[in-house]
This record gives structure tokens, sequence and C-alpha cells, in this order.
């Protein structure tokens, strides 16, 4: 799932509108102003890690469904015990 222009051009006015810098909501939120930036600008696709968690908490992307994480995380466990 790519994000589209446009909906990264809508949190980047919220910010505007609401007078919140990026890099103190990067840090309030415990991310790297840097990959927040990146993201943003379309540099950062992201597809996992914490690039993918600053998309999903500036409401980017959805959540990941919780059953689908659980059973992930499952997999990977029992994957490492063998």
């Amino acid at each position: 799932m790519n994000l589209s222009q446009a909906a990264i051009d809508a949190v980047k006015q919220r910010f505007f509108e609401q007078g919140i810098c990026i890099g103190d909501w990067a840090r309030a939120h415990e991310f790297d102003a840097f990959l927040v930036y990146a993201v943003l600008s379309g540099r950062a696709k992201a597809k996992r890690g914490e690039s993918h968690r600053i998309a999903v908490a500036l409401g980017l992307k959805p959540p990941p469904e919780l059953s689908n994480t659980k059973a992930l995380q499952e997999a990977l466990v029992l994957e490492s015990d063998s």
C-alpha cells in the first residue's frame, strides 16, 4: 500500500493549521524526526518498521489488525524455537 500524496498533504496541512512543529510531534511520540520528515516527503515508503509505525500514528495507514499481528508474533516465536 503506497501512501497517497493527498493524504500526506492533508497531514501536513493539519500540522500547519494547528501550529504544530513536525519535529516536536516526532519527539513527543518518540520517533526520529528525520524519519518523520522522510515519511512525509515520500523518501521513506513506510512498508515496515519505524516508518510504518510513523505512518500509522499520522493516520496515513490503518493500524495492523490485532489478530494478524498476534498470529505473526506466534509464528516468529515458533520459528526461533526450532
